[in-house]
């Protein structure tokens, strides 16, 4: 982080350094057709400058390019970290059920030795359900919101939210685009895991699904709709206000913004007491 900052601080100051000999440069030439405090050396003077001004444009060009990598480099960072922290999650769900592996041994011997068939299978049952949730894979042709949907499931899970997540057609996404994507499922999963909180647990519900159609990618997301009064579609989308208390709700807000960025929309839909967001993005906006 320092380093970009002295990168930047750098290239503000070479640039503006250029522009004060280029303003030099023609104030000289003015001077010169007036006629006015002309030196002998004032063509050399003028010489020097305009090399040196060239020589800073090729440097620019350097510096552009260093500028570009270094932007490059900043969106590998943030998915590297993205992943990394998935690696994370998995790893201490492993250890997790490795270390209560033992005892659900212990259980399952003490009802088959007691010839409890039906605690057994039950037990066993309820089991391998916590295991294959723990152990979820996503599929949804991008890594990066593999990884995102995954551990917004297992948040839900630890808050006692059942997520219903249909994919029914996989993404094809430039790698210029997967940030903002990723941006965008992330806040307005967000937001409907932080509404149901306020909700009784057998309320806590959330679906997710993916499709497409000839022309758009369409992600829609719903959870019961908690305002107790109409509200016009446009002001859900101003800073500020949320469905999930005041003063929150800027995450509709900056969704909004880089939908439109990808040239996509996105509206709500509040009828049959459901919250319902729904985004429809360009395949050619997303894939190229």
């Amino acid at each position: 982080m320092i380093m970009k900052t002295n990168i930047y601080k750098t290239t503000i100051a070479f640039f503006m350094l250029q522009s004060v000999l280029i303003v030099i440069l023609l104030n000289n030439n003015y001077m010169k057709n007036s006629d006015y405090l002309q030196s002998s050396l004032s063509e050399w003077v003028e010489l020097l400058l305009g090399l040196v001004i060239v020589l800073m444009n090729l440097g620019a060009v350097i510096i552009a390019r260093i500028l570009y990598l270094s932007g490059i480099e900043a969106e590998q960072l943030k998915t590297t970290a993205l992943k990394y922290n998935h690696m994370l999650t998995q790893n201490r769900i492993y250890q997790q059920h490795h270390h209560d592996l033992k005892n659900h041994l212990t259980v399952i011997l003490g009802l088959l030795s007691q010839e409890k068939l039906t605690e057994l299978r039950d037990y066993l049952q309820s089991y391998l359900n916590t295991v294959n949730d723990a152990l979820l894979r996503i599929n949804s042709g991008l890594d990066e919101l593999d990884i995102l949907l995954s551990a917004k499931i297992q948040d839900a899970k630890r808050n006692e939210t059942e997520v219903k997540l249909i994919i029914r057609d996989p993404i094809q996404c430039s790698s210029k685009k997967v940030l903002d994507l990723v941006a965008i499922v992330g806040n307005v999963v967000d937001n409907a895991l932080e509404a149901v909180k306020s909700l009784k647990p057998s309320q806590r519900e959330a679906t997710w699904s993916i499709r497409k159609d000839p022309v758009d990618y369409i992600f829609e997301f719903s959870n019961p709709l908690l305002l107790a009064n109409q509200t016009a579609e446009g002001d859900f989308f101003e800073e500020g206000f949320g469905t999930k208390g005041e003063g929150r709700g800027h995450g509709l807000s900056i969704t909004k913004k880089l939908t439109e960025k990808m040239e996509g929309t996105i509206r709500i839909d509040t009828s049959k007491g459901q919250f319902k967001v729904i985004i429809e993005i360009p395949r050619h906006k997303l894939e190229r």
